[in-house]
């Protein structure tokens, strides 16, 4: 295979980890509600978190597949992956989730954004690394 339509996969499939994260953590696998007082869990306020990096992630994704310059794409690749890391490491590490485990962030939350988030990092240094010439 041609080594443009694996960056093409590859950037497409960043695309894909990045839109999980951004618009899947609101949509899907979303945190608690609020409280019966109206007051939020500390668990929305990591999906906030989430959401904002999942925004950054989205935006240097659609970058990476429609940049030309092949150093600056790369560059770009692997940029995600530390914020694909720091993005896992937000629930329940850098914000702690809900007391009991039981709960929504804990069972569907949690669990989506660590498998999106260290996706997207694998595969922006996949993408880096097959990127570079020979």
């Amino acid at each position: 295979m041609k080594r443009k339509a694996i960056e093409w996969i590859l950037g497409v499939l960043l695309l894909g980890c990045s839109l999980c994260l951004s618009v899947g953590v609101k949509l899907v696998f979303h945190a608690c509600g609020p409280m019966e007082d109206g007051k939020w869990m500390t668990c929305h306020w990591a999906e906030q978190a989430v959401l904002v990096i999942g925004g950054v992630m989205t935006v240097i994704s659609l970058l990476v597949l429609f940049v030309t310059s092949g150093g600056m794409r790369r560059g770009l690749a692997l940029a995600l992956a530390p914020l694909g890391i720091g993005a896992a490491l937000i629930p329940n590490i850098m914000i702690k989730l809900c007391m009991m485990s039981d709960m929504r962030c804990h069972s569907v939350m949690k669990p989506a954004v660590i498998i999106f988030g260290l996706a997207a990092a694998v595969l922006g240094a996949v993408y880096a690394l097959v990127g570079k010439k020979d």
